[in-house]
């Protein structure tokens, strides 16, 4: 169980990184002219410590260790931080949005508008989560 655990968990932080860097790095975000220079520069930065915090996740889930709790855990938290932000930014900060580009509707289903993002944040967290569960129902097992 705890092979497929890190596995899961390996799927979804590299994903979680190269999703990111794929969207971003066009003109929507990164090229976007419209973007204020200061922007860019933050969006630049989030997605290198994306990388690199993903990276050390990778390291500590896959190596030899005396706590493999520490690597699980941090594997679990770096795409759950990420990804939760797509649920309450929107709330906290005035102005922002979860469209990259506003003339583009999302689409809406039963009246609520389903942002592929969010979609996407959803399923990251649930398997993150489940990943992380997955690990300690085997660490419970082998307690018993």
């Amino acid at each position: 169980m705890r092979r497929i655990s890190r596995i899961l968990l390996s799927v979804v932080l590299v994903s979680t990184a190269v999703v990111s860097v794929a969207v971003d790095w066009n003109v929507t975000h990164l090229f976007n002219p419209e973007w204020h220079p200061h922007a860019k520069f933050h969006d630049a930065v989030m997605l290198w410590l994306l990388s690199g915090m993903t990276i050390m996740a990778l390291w500590l889930l896959w190596r030899r260790s005396l706590e493999p709790e520490i690597g699980y855990t941090v594997a679990m938290l770096v795409p759950v931080i990420f990804w939760s932000a797509f649920f309450f930014v929107t709330l906290v900060i005035p102005g922002t949005s979860l469209q990259a580009d506003l003339k583009e509707a999302p689409p809406i289903v039963a009246g609520i508008p389903i942002y592929p993002n969010v979609v996407i944040a959803t399923i990251s967290v649930i398997l993150a989560l489940v990943g992380y569960g997955l690990y300690r129902a085997s660490s419970e097992a082998n307690r018993l």
